[in-house]
Parts: structure tokens; sequence; C-alpha cells
């Protein structure tokens, strides 16, 4: 169906409602609870130290984030472009390897590896950008030529929203990478700007979803990645710091939580808007 058949209550709904299956999102609430517990068992906040335990219970955790990204795959790769979807589907798959090669202690080769992963995400986002500004050319196309319009934009998000993620994402990523060569605060302060922008992406579209998932569901998605991008900043301001480590991981923890709630929040809008 076209979007000028669209009557004003058919857009309404489609606008509102939540298109991930609950399945999907039942996994996803699950995946990210799991990386959040397995971030703050190792954190000494909670008395446990580092251990391998937490990298451990963290790799399950992105393995089943992973999963729902895949059973996901076909509306997302629709919705927001099949490369796009192939380069995220890679970046969890490599912060996956990532933290299982922290539960084996190799510290070098998991940096390189988180490194990457962000870096894949970023121009995973960088991707959608492009494949939203190819829907709009062809919605103008449409309507250039007179023709009933047959494209639809079906990337939500703004450029600058995709743009600043992405960004923020690969200057992450960047960041982590030369911390394995290059110590003090340089790379952390690249990590912790990226973080920052980073969330403020995600926070720049997710606040339009309240009447998708929830006032309370958004308020978590809004706060999780100020967590995420929390993590780096003390290890910017301080990186000879010891109690750092132990305050990314708890950072990490709570903002994978916080996630975790705003999947399930959704999946049980989800439940109740589909009966």
């Amino acid at each position: 169906m076209s979007t000028t058949e669209l009557t004003p209550q058919e857009r309404r709904f489609e606008s509102e409602r939540i298109h991930a299956s609950a399945q999907v999102l039942l996994l996803a609430a699950i995946g990210l609870a799991i990386f959040g517990v397995g971030k703050l068992v190792g954190s000494a906040a909670f008395g446990m130290g580092y251990s391998q335990v937490g990298s451990t219970i963290a790799f399950v955790g992105t393995v089943v984030v992973l999963i729902s990204l895949v059973l996901h795959v076909d509306h997302l790769s629709f919705r927001l472009g099949l490369s796009a979807i192939v380069l995220v589907i890679l970046c969890a798959i490599v912060l996956g390897v990532a933290q299982l090669l922290g539960a084996f202690n190799v510290g070098r080769i998991k940096g390189w590896l988180v490194g990457a992963g962000w870096v894949l995400g970023g121009v995973g986002l960088a991707m959608v950008a492009v494949h939203k500004e190819g829907q709009m050319k062809a919605t103008l196309t449409d309507y250039a030529s007179g023709a009933p319009w047959q494209a639809r934009v079906t990337v939500h998000a703004s450029f600058l929203t995709l743009i600043t993620a992405a960004i923020g994402l690969v200057l992450y990523g960047v960041g982590a990478i030369g911390l394995t060569n290059a110590a003090g605060r340089g790379p952390l302060v690249l990590m912790s700007v990226g973080g920052v922008l980073a969330a403020i992406g995600v926070i720049s579209h997710v606040e339009h979803l309240v009447p998708r998932i929830g006032l309370v569901a958004v308020i978590a998605g809004i706060l999780s990645p100020l967590f995420w991008a929390a993590s780096t900043i003390p290890n910017a301001i301080d990186p000879s710091n010891s109690a750092n480590g132990s305050v990314t991981r708890l950072c990490l923890g709570i903002g994978a939580l916080l996630g975790a709630l705003a999947c399930a929040l959704a999946f049980a809008k989800k439940l109740s808007t589909d009966r």
C-alpha cells in the first residue's frame, strides 16, 4: 500500500506499532540482562573483583542479543538496509568474541576486537543513513514524475541522529584500538567523546518512541546509553586511578540492565497491543 492510500488513523497505527516480534524483544531483554549481570559480577563494587566468570556471563548475554538480531534480520533488512544489518551483526559477533577472550585474560587482542566491533557498528549506522537517502530520493522521484508514491521511507531516525551516533561509535572504537598501542588520556578522551556522541544520537531517537513503548521504557532507554557513555569518563579524567576499571564495569552493567528493562517493557507493550 502506498503512503497516499493510508488513512490518518492507519498512519497513526503504523507509527505507534512495535515492529519487533515479542520473541525478539524478550530475547534482547534476556541477553542484555545477562550481559549486565556479567559486568556487575566483574565489578569490585560487589565485592567479587574482576573475574573470568564475569566475562563469560557477558559473553553469553552477547550471544543471546545476537540471536535476537538474527531473528529480526528480515524486517531490519527491509527497514534499514541489508548492508547495515550485516555490519551490525558483525559488530555483535566481534564484541561477543572479545568478551569470550576476556574470560581467558587475553587483553591486547580483546582491545583490538572491541575497537573493531564498535567501528563496524558505527559504519553500519552510517549505512542506515545511506539507505534512508536512497529511499528519500526514490520518493522525490515519484513525486516529481506525478506518479503515485510507491517508495516509502522506512528509516524513522533523522540523518542527524544517525550520523551523530555513527561518528560516536567510530570514535569510541578508534579510541579502544588506540588503548592497545598507547597509554595516557588520548585514546580515553576519544572513547569518552565517542560515547557521549553515540548517547546523544540514541537519546535523540528514542524520545519520540513514547507512543510505541511507553514513557518508562523510553526513560530507561535514555539512561542506558548515558551510563554506557559514562563508563570511560573516569579513566579519561584520571587514568592512574586503580578503581576506574570497577567503575567502568559497574556503569556498563547498569546501562545494560536499563536496556534490558526497556526491552522488557516494550515486550509487555507488544503483548498488550497485539491482542
